[in-house]
């Protein structure tokens, strides 16, 4: 949502200038301004996250008109990318983010001029049943859940998926500036987000070495009418109907103006249920903008002679009869007009999609050869059969993969004792979609880690077993059981919940960005758009906090520290004396490995001050910042993670109940000169005031402090034909060895945590 005017999903149109400063809106502070980046990132980096998915849009760039840049919002993203830079321990990447195509659409993404280049007037979709707007519900906080989604199998996202994929099929007539529709959006797509990426390697080329790992594809395509077997039916893979879910033909007529009774619905555990009917008129009010509009002259659109303004552009090509209400081609988007061949969801994703893919990672590449370029193919579809294949992939490709629990999203709570396997019944496993259920908490956590490997399983297949996946979109809603949590402030269920899908992701060892972190989340509204509330973090969850501003990161990390927190009992600890190291007889059983000797080491303490040198004796200095006041199911979302591993992660599990951690990694590299540790954060909200152990293997470790962060640096290298192993337990007793060790500070240990230095 734009900055200014504020047009947050659930204001009113008429007061927010939601059409009428369409073209000057400004997306700069967004997520939040400069000035308060040290106070985010810093809770980022302190719930043990290392990497950020940047959300900006196609209209934050291109707002204005076709082939007009704001050059202040990239310069705000510049900006960005500095804090990020000097905070250190960050990474980033850009998400060129959309849902349902447009905000105008009921989503978020592409610029209002889009849909008048498609022939398209916004401003009449609400009426025409061509989108459902939160903003223009009669009641903004009871607007349906989750039904912005439907929003996909509405006219406007429908058309405008269609013509930017496959309008050089299905719409030949469509043609501004004498190319056709298809290529003059997807052109005007890929340059805005190479203008935007251009301008971060002219300004600051150095953070592609530092923080900046590259950019993902659209945020989950769609294929519009591609493939769409009866336009008399609604198509098959459509799971989701809420509320009046117009049939496709229905859709059209409605677009221009005809008055349809439509079926209507409600969600279930077993799917969509229809409850009634509701009549819908028009009035005579068109979907379809009109020569009167004037926009070709405001835009500058010159538009083909063969393509009419006022007119459906289907009808146009024979698919219905505009003046009768007559379906004529009711397969026209399931067999392709000149080669016959039937199409269908598959075929979308290796053709059209595949298409795009192609033409953005060639301009990409075009502007740097080292960055990551990150595929996302249609949610939950099975990615593109192009393993091997260097037109589409190279040694610096990623797959993106989306996954959210149906159940948790549709009805906003935690069941434990009864869930679905979702995957499986897109997949077709089951006979009967009620073969799909999942009874009991443990078999649905097992579900969600079988779907999540399912998932990876497939990409792994079709891509190649060399190009990594990385999950850039889960997470939980955190207004579950209508938002009982925020009354008596009890989130258990939402910390089982993202315990779940997080346990998940670690026994599989799946890379992940969490959805999301939004800094203007609150309770009334949650995360400002269409009643969605996943932000880990709320400022209404907050206790007062009153933070310092800085100059620099160092300067704020000393205006805001707590000095002098001890960390042990007591004030008469000797300090800097070294502790004793035993040694005791254990075995670890492990499917590569039987370890027959554990080496144990008490806690081994080595504190930096802000200049990375040891703090020594001087017990006072010790600095602390604490962020997470308004981390919202905090005990699942904070938990240990590997930043940086020397070898391969063979398993990583943490019981947030026990709030024990085990860790075993095998094939060590061993490197001469700069020690190469594996460094695990291991956050105070589990593991403070000396109540845990920990024990290792092999190797030795310290554990290290900055003031927002606590990890640990083992170094077991040596050890390299070994599974090693760590873990990690609270104990009820404190231990009491300190030795301080001075901090070897290289660059891998440097980008892994962010080292502070003086410099």
């Amino acid at each position: 949502m734009p900055e200014e005017p504020c047009q947050n999903s659930n204001m009113d149109p008429e007061h927010c200038g939601f059409y009428e400063r369409a073209d000057t809106v400004t997306f700069v502070g967004k997520p939040f301004p400069l000035n308060e980046g040290y106070q985010h990132l810093s809770r980022i980096k302190q719930c043990g996250f290392n990497t950020i998915r940047f959300v900006t849009t196609w209209e934050a760039i291109e707002h204005e008109g076709p082939g007009i840049y704001d050059l202040e919002y990239a310069d705000y993203l510049v900006g960005f990318l500095k804090l990020i830079d000097e905070v250190g321990g960050l990474y980033v990447f850009i998400d060129p983010h959309q849902d349902v195509w447009s905000r105008f659409s009921g989503g978020s993404g592409a610029p209002i001029w889009t849909f008048y280049a498609a022939g398209l007037e916004p401003r009449n979709f609400e009426k025409t049943v061509a989108a459902k707007l939160h903003n223009l519900a009669r009641d903004p906080q009871n607007f349906t859940k989750m039904v912005w989604a439907t929003n996909y199998n509405r006219l406007a996202s429908e058309v405008m998926f269609t013509l930017f994929f496959t309008g050089s099929v299905f719409t030949p007539k469509a043609k501004l500036d004498e190319e056709n529709i298809q290529s003059y959006l997807q052109r005007h797509f890929i340059e805005a987000f190479a203008f935007l990426v251009s301008r971060i390697k002219s300004e600051i080329p150095h953070v592609f070495d530092t923080c900046f790992l590259g950019i993902e594809s659209m945020n989950e395509p769609n294929s519009g009418f591609y493939g769409y077997g009866d336009l008399y039916q609604c198509p098959p893979h459509q799971e989701l109907k809420l509320d009046e879910t117009p049939t496709p033909i229905q859709s059209l007529r409605l677009g221009m103006g005809f008055p349809e009774e439509i079926d209507m619905y409600s969600v279930s555990i077993f799917g969509p249920s229809k409850i009634g009917r509701r009549w819908c008129d028009p009035d005579g009010t068109k979907a379809w903008v009109t020569e009167n509009d004037n926009k070709d002259n405001h835009y500058g659109f010159k538009r083909s002679p063969d393509w009419k303004l006022g007119e459906c552009i289907f009808a146009q090509h024979g698919v219905w009869d505009t003046m009768t209400g007559e379906l004529i081609l009711p397969d026209y988007f399931m067999v392709h007009p000149e080669t016959g061949e039937y199409l269908d969801e598959s075929k979308f994703i290796n053709g059209p999609f595949l298409d795009f893919w192609s033409k953005f990672k060639q301009r990409m590449r075009e502007i740097d050869e080292e960055m990551f370029l990150i595929m996302q193919p249609p949610v939950l579809q099975i990615p593109p059969v192009i393993k091997h294949n260097s037109e589409y992939i190279d040694d610096k490709t990623v797959v993106a993969l989306h996954y959210y629990d149906g159940m948790s999203l549709l009805f906003q709570k935690w069941n434990r004792m009864l869930n679905v396997d979702t995957l499986g019944i897109m997949r077709g496993r089951y006979l009967n979609p009620v073969f799909g259920l999942v009874l009991g908490e443990s078999n649905i956590r097992k579900s969600i880690q079988k779907q999540l490997k399912g998932m990876a399983t497939e990409s792994h297949q079709n891509v190649g077993y060399n190009v990594p996946i990385i999950f850039t979109e889960t997470g939980m809603p955190f207004n579950m059981d209508n938002k009982k949590s925020y009354e008596d402030g009890n989130y258990t269920s939402q910390e089982a919940a993202n315990d779940a899908i997080l346990s998940a992701l670690e026994r599989e060892q799946l890379d992940f960005t969490y959805w999301c972190y939004n800094p203007d989340n609150c309770h009334d509204w949650g995360d400002l758009w269409n009643l969605e509330d996943f932000s880990i973090w709320s400022k209404d969850d907050l206790p007062d906090l009153k933070l310092q501003d800085g100059k620099t990161y160092t300067e704020w990390l000393l205006n805001n520290s707590i000095k002098g927190k001890n960390f042990l009992p007591g004030s008469s600890q000797s300090m800097g004396q070294s502790s004793t190291t035993g040694d005791t007889e254990s075995t670890y059983s492990h499917s590569n490995a039987s370890i027959n000797k554990e080496l144990v080491r008490e806690i081994t303490h080595s504190y930096t001050d802000l200049n990375g040198k040891s703090s020594g004796n001087d017990w006072s200095s010790e600095l602390n910042i604490d962020l997470s006041g308004g981390v919202r199911a905090i005990n699942a979302i904070i938990r240990p993670v590997p930043l940086l591993v020397n070898g391969d992660v063979n398993v990583c599990e943490f019981d947030m109940e026990s709030k024990s951690f085990h860790l075993e990694i095998s094939n060590a590299r061993f490197q001469s000169g700069e020690p190469s540790p594996s460094i695990i954060v291991l956050p105070e909200q589990h593991y403070s005031n000396n109540n845990f152990r920990i024990r290792v293997s092999s190797g030795d470790f310290e554990l290290m402090q900055n003031p927002i962060m606590q990890w640990v640096e083992w170094n077991h290298c040596e050890s390299s034909d070994k599974v090693v192993v760590m873990d990690v337990e609270t104990i009820d007793e404190y231990a009491d060895d300190v030795i301080f060790k001075k901090n070897h500070c290289g660059s891998l240990k440097a980008f892994a945590c962010g080292y502070l230095s003086t410099d």
